[in-house]
């Protein structure tokens, strides 16, 4: 579960808006499984690095194409 929502980079930062404001406990045994993770500074820091591979893939793929068409 935690694989699949680390490819959804909406639900990455709504899980880590959700467990700085300390609401996760709402979220029952779910909240649990991600505070484990994602609480810990490792999990900041992978969270993070997903979400800046969210947006650096896409703008390099894009830059290539955008230089080999002519606009």
């Amino acid at each position: 579960m935690v694989f699949l929502s680390f490819l959804n980079p909406i639900d990455l930062g709504r899980i880590q808006i959700l467990l700085q404001m300390d609401i996760s406990a709402l979220m029952g045994y779910t909240g649990a499984v991600f505070r484990e993770f994602f609480g810990t500074t490792l999990g900041v820091i992978i969270s993070f690095i997903g979400l800046a591979c969210w947006i650096i893939v896409p703008l390099i793929i894009s830059l290539k194409k955008f230089k080999k068409k002519d606009l």
